[in-house]
């Protein structure tokens, strides 16, 4: 693998990244778990979790991450630009295109189909950790019912995520305790 080859893999994922978070996680997901297998399932996550965890754009934190432990910090620089460039291009691009053609018919509905194909997107991204999890047993399927219910019950109740996130993780440090790692074969205590 050479930095080159991580650029490109992550030019890939700017390039065709619509919508915003689900879609460009499936994309990243797709690209360095699935395509060149430089991550494995359990390091995406962890990257993941950890990237929701800090300050800003989760996204960007996400690529510094995946960088890093494919490349150390040259390939956290290297993700960093390969990401983002392209990304900065295409918005101004499309932004002083659009001023000119933002009347036409044909562009309102093609805006109108930018909805949908996201929402499809964030749907591919949530059955494929489904599928991954439903393979561990009924453990992970508990644990996926578990968060439909809270966050179906934060939904309709309107509970803010300042309740909703910490009473989670505490469930989730309750429920966890003692579980493995693929990662480290470590077990927790």
């Amino acid at each position: 693998m050479s930095l080159l080859d991580l650029a490109r893999g992550w030019i890939v994922v700017a390039t065709q990244s619509v919508g915003g978070g689900p879609a460009t996680l499936l994309l990243i997901r797709r690209e360095f778990v699935q395509r060149r297998a430089w991550l494995t399932q359990r390091q995406f996550l962890e990257d993941y979790a950890l990237s929701k965890i800090g300050l800003g754009i989760n996204l960007i934190t996400m690529a510094g991450l995946v960088g890093s432990r494919v490349a150390g910090l040259r390939g956290v620089a290297v993700s960093l630009v390969a990401l983002l460039a392209p990304a900065v291009a295409i918005a101004v691009g499309l932004t002083a295109g659009y001023v000119f053609i933002r009347e036409s018919a044909a562009v309102r509905a093609a805006l109108a189909g930018a909805g949908p194909v996201a929402a499809g997107m964030t749907a591919g991204f949530a059955l494929s950790l489904a599928r991954q999890s439903v393979r561990r047993g009924r453990r992970a399927v508990a644990d996926y019912a578990f968060a439909v219910l809270v966050f179906g019950a934060s939904l309709f109740a309107g509970l803010s995520p300042l309740v909703v996130i910490p009473l989670g993780m505490l469930v989730g440090t309750l429920l966890l305790r003692g579980e493995s790692t693929r990662a480290s074969g470590e077990v927790g205590g």
